[in-house]
């Protein structure tokens, strides 16, 4: 991985590129900008997330890592609502969220999906206006629905604002199917249009899968736009060293329980890391 290509902008170079409104971070008794407390699903018999709690404060970037199958995307789809938590709590500054997207959406909470949920027929600009509108409605799928009621019912100013987040991210903003671009190009809609929403909490699930080396730089740059902006980043990914790179806190999950939490360079070096990814059995010592 070339680091150049993964650096995050610093934030002199990312206040001249970019037009992102800065988030309202307050929060009552300067809490966390996001709270996972507690978070469990069960399936069945099957615990897929296992009372996993975080902390994501305002303009800070937490990269969520572990292998296929420990709970990442369960975790954020609990987080955002799209799936009912078993147990646990969440909280936006400092506030009590409750269940479902919508709640969670109007909280200020936006995602990106592992494979990006886009009208593929529709053009890049076209799939960011829901954003625009998203967090008023308070799901996405109700803005979809109010735009697919008929694209010349859209205020003019809502195409304008989408065609500037396009170039904004790197997004095309030429009149072409969205289908007709490559996965990278896509995940950079998901994250416009997310942003669109003015967020407060950023959550990116497997944002680089399928980027070339452009793809990556423009990913890492949006990350450091909303992070520089005072929102809170949650990021999900499989490499671990681009996270390692970006992140200022990393959690390792392993069979839906955190292995690890902390520092990145820490984490990297961790008995317990090695034990996740490599097999590298703790010792006696270290399982206690």
């Amino acid at each position: 991985m070339d680091t150049e290509c993964a650096r995050l902008p610093a934030r002199e170079e990312v206040m001249t590129m970019t037009t992102t409104p800065t988030c309202d971070s307050a929060s009552p008794n300067d809490a966390p900008l996001l709270s996972v407390s507690g978070i469990t699903k069960h399936y069945g018999g099957v615990t897929a997330v296992d009372e996993v709690s975080f902390a994501v404060p305002a303009g800070t970037v937490l990269g969520l890592v572990g292998p296929n199958g420990a709970g990442k995307t369960t975790l954020l789809d609990c987080i955002v609502g799209t799936q009912v938590a078993s147990a646990g709590a969440i909280r936006v500054g400092g506030r009590a969220v409750g269940p479902g997207p919508t709640v969670r959406a109007r909280a200020g909470l936006a995602r990106t999906f592992q494979h990006p949920q886009l009208a593929l027929e529709l053009s890049p600009v076209e799939n960011i206006v829901p954003g625009l509108v998203g967090r008023r409605l308070g799901s996405y799928a109700g803005s979809v629905r109010a735009m697919f009621r008929g694209l010349a019912g859209t205020p003019h100013g809502a195409l304008t604002r989408a065609a500037e987040l396009a170039a904004e991210y790197g997004v095309t903003t030429e009149d072409v199917s969205t289908g007709d671009l490559g996965l990278g190009a896509q995940r950079l809609v998901e994250i416009a249009r997310a942003m669109a929403s003015q967020p407060r909490v950023l959550l990116l699930d497997e944002p680089f899968a399928g980027s070339d080396r452009n793809g990556i730089a423009a990913v890492s740059r949006a990350i450091g736009q909303a992070r520089d902006s005072g929102r809170s980043v949650v990021l999900v990914d499989h490499n671990v060293d681009l996270i390692a790179d970006l992140a200022d806190t990393v959690v390792l999950l392993a069979d839906g329980r955190i292995a690890f939490s902390g520092d990145p360079s820490e984490c990297m070096r961790s008995a317990e890391m090695q034990a996740v990814y490599f097999g590298t059995p703790l010792s006696t010592e270290e399982n206690r």
